[in-house]
């Protein structure tokens, strides 16, 4: 028996709710920590309580719905790295997407909840792939040889977490939210040059406006 439309739309509603809510989630988590509470998750979401409820039973369980999508990214991304012929490159690309994404924002968060067993795991094995794509970019002579794996994975958590990008969000203004990446990537791409056993001469873009300092302080 086929779904009906009115299924279909429903599906669909549920799906929207539910993007929604996780969108909302990891923005609250990282500006709230363990305080955010699931009042301000559904509010920020445009849902109400009902619906958040109906999803996820608990702040927790929310967590670790985050916790886990931020492993499927950090691993699928893990994986293109590696596949990359250069293995600097691949590294390089895998920092900048991690930081887009925003990995490390719900590393505060530990004590909410842990991974399931299997994507606990999973994440075990991704953490060796990357101690061997680190080995490989430093083989190649990309990567200084004094950088390690740790301290990569506490650039891209610090990088991560940086506000700029969600406080302009809040202001709703395309150009200026297209300035505000931007300038994100040419942070990591200064950073990136930091790792580098030898930097590149030039950054991607234009420098970053002034406004985008003063904008956050307007009332």
């Amino acid at each position: 028996m086929g779904v009906s439309r009115q299924q279909q739309a429903r599906q669909a509603e549920v799906a929207r709710n539910d993007e929604a809510l996780l969108q909302a989630a990891r923005r609250v988590f990282a500006r709230d920590g363990v305080h955010a509470s699931v009042n301000a998750i559904a509010e920020a979401a445009g849902v109400g309580m009902g619906t958040l409820y109906r999803r996820y039973n608990s702040k927790a369980a929310l967590y670790e719905r985050l916790l886990v999508l931020s492993n499927e990214q950090w691993m699928a991304a893990l994986r293109t790295a590696v596949d990359h012929p250069d293995p600097w490159q691949g590294l390089q690309d895998l920092v900048l997407e991690s930081v887009e994404y925003g990995q490390g924002t719900l590393a505060p968060l530990g004590r909410l909840t842990s991974l399931p067993p299997q994507t606990a795991d999973l994440a075990a094995a991704a953490d060796r792939d990357f101690a061997a794509l680190v080995d490989r970019a430093h083989g190649c002579g990309g990567l200084r040889r004094d950088v390690t794996a740790t301290d990569i994975l506490l650039l891209i958590e610090q990088l991560g977490r940086s506000p700029l990008v969600e406080q302009i969000q809040d202001l709703d203004e395309d150009a200026l939210m297209a300035e505000a990446r931007a300038a994100r990537r040419r942070l990591v791409a200064i950073a990136l040059g930091g790792l580098a056993a030898v930097p590149r001469a030039d950054l991607p873009g234009p420098p970053p406006a002034q406004r985008l300092l003063t904008a956050r302080w307007q009332t």
